[in-house]
């Protein structure tokens, strides 16, 4: 699959130990005001995470699903960072 913009570097911590960090094309959430997306390109922002999945599309096409709870999502210059009190692999 040819990218024609530059993915999403995504940044997953727990308070215990760093979860993930790679590339993504896409990256899906729930707030407490609903879903929202991320995408190449998204304007600075913060949300809020209390007990969510978190679904990622990986650039190679794959997708990986966590489940956060309690977390703060970041977004700036193309990197997200998740810090949350406890994240899952689902």
């Amino acid at each position: 699959m040819e990218l024609y913009f530059d993915p999403v570097e995504l940044r997953i911590f727990s308070c215990q130990k760093p979860e993930f960090s790679g590339e993504v094309q896409a990256l899906y959430a729930k707030s407490p005001v609903g879903w929202f997306g991320i995408l190449p390109g998204h304007a600075p922002a913060s949300f809020l995470l209390q007990d969510t999945p978190l679904r990622a599309q990986l650039v190679q096409g794959e997708e990986k699903t966590f489940h956060v709870k309690r977390g703060v999502l970041h977004v700036r210059k193309n990197v997200v960072t998740v810090v949350a009190e406890e994240v899952m692999r689902v």
